[in-house]
């Protein structure tokens, strides 16, 4: 694929995050991503099959991003509590930069229907096995707890992470429904999370 076409497609997927985000996945249509891109919209159909696709492909690429990001910034890093922290702000980071992907992801994926689709499942559990392998990695040095099942503690750290984004967007969506409850930052929420995780996975600390 050429430079422009890589360009061109960028672009395409920063307009569908939008739309979507906007207006719904159902209610979304192609012509109106295709004015968002400034394309036409035939030239959508040039590198994504339909609107399933392009919402797939912004889960899938966007997850293989951070992956290969986050795998960068680990391999410097030998402590297990600074990795993990290094993982959950990272998560947290690039979806409270741009909440139109965070609404997408968090809402308007599982409305489509396609959250549990081969590929959604696939980077999700390979985000997984990388939480698997700095537990796994604390386990074997000592630093994390050797009674804990690794399986299910990534299953927690992931469960809490999507908690807390979902708390914060709707907080952000929909502020009427949480009038007598105290906001909080996701700087907040981090220094939260590592401090239940510290203290219940972690080794004397």
């Amino acid at each position: 694929m050429s430079p422009s076409a890589i360009n061109r497609k960028a672009l395409i997927l920063k307009a569908a995050i939008k739309v979507f985000a906007r207006y719904g996945f159902s209610r979304a249509r192609t012509a109106v991503i295709a004015r968002e891109a400034r394309v036409a919209e035939g030239t959508i159909y040039n590198y994504f099959k339909s609107k399933d696709d392009l919402i797939l492909t912004i889960f899938e690429q966007t997850w293989r991003d951070l992956i290969r990001a986050l795998r960068k910034a680990l391999q410097p890093i030998h402590n297990p509590v600074q990795k993990l922290m290094v993982v959950l702000t990272t998560v947290l980071d690039l979806f409270e930069s741009d909440p139109h992907l965070a609404e997408v992801f968090l809402v308007e994926l599982r409305q489509s229907g396609k959250c549990f689709s081969s590929q959604p499942m696939s980077v999700i559990l390979e985000f997984l096995d990388l939480l698997e392998e700095i537990l796994r990695e604390g386990i074997a040095s000592g630093a994390v707890r050797d009674d804990i099942n690794p399986k299910i503690a990534r299953g927690v750290l992931f469960g809490a992470v999507e908690n807390i984004l979902l708390g914060w967007l709707l907080r952000r969506t929909h502020p009427e429904f949480f009038k007598n409850e105290k906001p909080y930052t996701l700087e907040e929420a981090k220094e939260n999370l590592m401090k239940l995780f510290t203290n219940g996975f972690f080794v004397n600390r």
